[in-house]
């Protein structure tokens, strides 16, 4: 679907309408300073205000918090008794009802609350309920319909940009985001921003645009995710180095900062600089698995081969099955002179990816550094048959040169 799907994506991860303690909601855009109550950090200001004058409303949202969706919504539809056309109620049902991927139920909540009370955030929330649900042309008509009612509104507008970019009108999504964070800076308008800027193939104008987003929020990982794959798309190793480094870098994840800092400074020929940094990755309690299998791969190019197995046998706890993984360690293990351990893990590759000539052949060159010659030869003779055209197998001498 292109890189333009991208964007409505990452913007559906942001204001996903989950409230957790670091609720993507909350990073939408800048909070209202914490407060003892609790609230001071939901950015719906209405919403917020009534949930601060109606108790049994804020006890739904904690509840949403803790991750008690179903209980939220018992609470808000028992609250909605009481008073069933309250604004407030039925908003905060439509964001418990979207975490809950129960959709139906979240536009038909949201609508009723827009209905009763034309608001920014309803609108933004019900906007992207209908792009998560791929309904484009009612999420444009909805923007059109709240452009109309409500006064200039930031939240409209962003909705309205992130509609023009899932219609893949890049260039007017760009035009209405470059405008939004003129009038209105947030980190969260830079960074959409910067992505519709990379789908443009803007990449430095991305790139700006990410760094005033990680600037203005330094505690939103994705923020910073962003900016590390704008560096690394255009080679700037000095900047993605810098980034990876920087302060609320470890945000992005467990382990990323270090992963990509550990790339910057492979392509700047530091190589213990990046050994350190790729080792840092599985020091992590459940490093990201991404980082974790990259890392594993380069500490293998580096010559780190205790690294290396470390950081694959790691991975292979989220990824027990993955062929390649199983053959990164077995060559980490060859490296480390423990061939017959090795062994078991190229059989394990091969296995898992029957069709891959390169798993195949590692498996061979085992056999044979084990003198395991009469296995050696029944293998060499099943990959005869299934690549015929690979002159690798042609001979035992291929895959096993004599002394």
């Amino acid at each position: 679907m292109g890189r333009w799907w991208l964007a409505v994506g990452c913007w559906a991860a942001l204001c996903t309408l989950v409230a957790s303690g670091s609720s993507p909601v909350q990073a939408a855009e800048p909070a209202a300073p914490t407060t003892e109550d609790g609230l001071g950090d939901v950015p719906m200001d209405t919403l917020r205000e009534a949930m601060r004058s109606w108790d049994a409303l804020a006890q739904a949202w904690f509840r949403l918090r803790a991750g008690d969706a179903a209980g939220a919504r018992s609470e808000v539809q028992a609250l909605l008794k009481q008073r069933p056309r309250d604004p407030d109620a039925l908003h905060l049902l439509g964001i418990v009802a979207a975490s809950e991927g129960r959709w139906p139920l979240a536009v038909t909540s949201l609508r009723r609350s827009l209905r009763k009370r034309p608001d920014g955030w309803v609108c933004a929330h019900l906007v992207q309920v209908l792009l998560q649900r791929g309904r484009r042309m009612a999420a444009w008509r909805m923007v059109k319909l709240a452009s109309s009612r409500l006064p200039p509104d930031p939240r409209v507008r962003r909705a309205r940009a992130y509609v023009l970019v899932a219609r893949a009108q890049l260039s007017d999504a760009r035009e209405e985001l470059e405008s939004l964070e003129k009038d209105e800076p947030s980190a969260a308008v830079a960074y959409q921003l910067a992505v519709v800027l990379a789908e443009l193939g803007e990449d430095q104008a991305s790139i700006s645009a990410s760094q005033r987003s990680v600037e203005r929020d330094p505690e939103n990982g994705a923020y910073h995710r962003q900016l590390f794959e704008s560096l690394l798309r255009v080679g700037d190793w000095t900047g993605l180095s810098a980034a990876g480094s920087s302060a609320g870098a470890g945000e992005a994840g467990p382990g990323v900062a270090a992963y990509y800092r550990g790339i910057a400074l492979f392509k700047l020929d530091d190589v213990d600089g990046a050994v350190r940094a790729f080792a840092e990755v599985a020091q992590h309690g459940r490093p990201d698995l991404l980082a974790l299998t990259g890392s594993a791969a380069y500490l293998l190019q580096l010559s780190d081969f205790a690294g290396a197995e470390r950081a694959a046998r790691l991975a292979l706890r989220q990824l027990e099955d993955d062929p390649s993984l199983h053959h990164l360690l077995a060559m980490a293990l060859t490296r480390l002179d423990r061939e017959s351990e090795g062994l078991a893990y190229y059989r394990r590759a091969a296995d898992g990816d029957p069709l891959n000539a390169d798993f195949r052949l590692d498996l061979l060159a085992s056999l044979c550094s084990l003198a395991r010659l009469e296995e050696l030869d029944e293998g060499l003779l099943r990959a005869q048959k299934d690549f015929p055209e690979d002159p690798r197998f042609a001979s035992r001498q291929n895959v096993c040169p004599a002394p």
